[in-house]
């Protein structure tokens, strides 16, 4: 009886418990195909795929057997290729493309999985301004105005500030004009996020402030972690800004570098 006891205890203390797992597969030359954590035996976390020379393919992210978060796609050199999020099964917001050698290149936006395309409107010429029959506008200049004639002897023309060109300016400068702004705005950014499934599950929220630098064009040539909250969080945010396009920020017209402290809020959905 003793024994049927304690063996009844160590059933339900297993089953209390769930089971992790992960499930690879390989090429027939031995390589990695896949890697893919399981969650009593459901696909529920990290996964990456490669191809078959070894390099990454894809890397995504799996809660309770679908795919939601972030998805990176890469060609078989491993270079980035496709950035994106998937919420609630479906592609959503900016997708971010890139070229063969992993230079970003635009972004494309999708809404419930459906690629967004610009309406366009086509333009039928210049309209013409109604005319009123009968109005016609008379200005009548004031009566005994004369000019003053400008003694040319007193004249002393106006000191022109040389104007400074910024193009080979190597500084990034912290305050300008016009700051740099996210094609999309910040919600473009949010978006592209994603919340990470560790940080979902734990119900994480905060706020993870990214040190961003921006050169001439828009790019961003690197992203610091200058505050975070941990949980896949911090590497989401900066992932997400520093493959996005920026307008640039501007002095006097001119495309300056900038370096900007940029905001993401990771804020947990009612529903979850």
């Amino acid at each position: 009886m003793c024994k049927l006891i304690i063996i009844s205890f160590l059933l339900l203390k297993f089953e209390a418990f769930a089971q992790l797992d992960s499930m690879i597969t390989y090429y027939n030359n031995g390589k990695m195909e896949s890697i893919i954590h399981l969650r009593d035996k459901v696909r529920d976390g990290d996964a990456k795929l490669f191809w078959e020379n070894g390099n990454i393919k894809e890397e995504l992210t799996y809660s309770n057997g679908r795919v939601e978060g972030l998805v990176r796609r890469y060609n078989q050199d491993g270079v980035l290729q496709e950035m994106f999020a998937i919420e609630n099964g479906k592609r959503e917001g900016p997708t971010s493309l890139f070229d063969s050698a992993g230079k970003y290149i635009d972004d494309i936006y999708y809404e419930e999985g459906v690629l967004v395309v610009d309406k366009i409107i086509l333009d039928s010429g210049p309209k013409k301004e109604e005319k009123q029959p009968d109005e016609i506008a008379v200005i009548k200049a004031p009566a005994n105005q004369k000019k003053k004639k400008q003694n040319n002897d007193d004249f002393v023309p106006p000191t022109i500030e040389e104007e400074k060109n910024y193009e080979d300016d190597p500084a990034f400068y912290k305050t300008v004009e016009v700051m740099p702004e996210p094609y999309g705005g910040i919600e473009a950014l949010q978006k592209k996020t994603g919340y990470p499934e560790e940080a979902r599950k734990k119900k994480v929220e905060g706020v993870v402030k990214v040190l961003t630098f921006i050169d001439r064009d828009g790019e961003v040539l690197d992203a610091q972690v200058v505050e975070g909250i941990g949980y896949g969080c911090d590497e989401a945010a900066r992932l997400a800004i520093l493959y996005h396009r920026f307008k640039p920020g501007l002095i006097r017209g001119q495309k300056v570098k900038v370096q900007m402290e940029i905001p993401i809020e990771f804020k947990l959905e009612e529903k979850d």
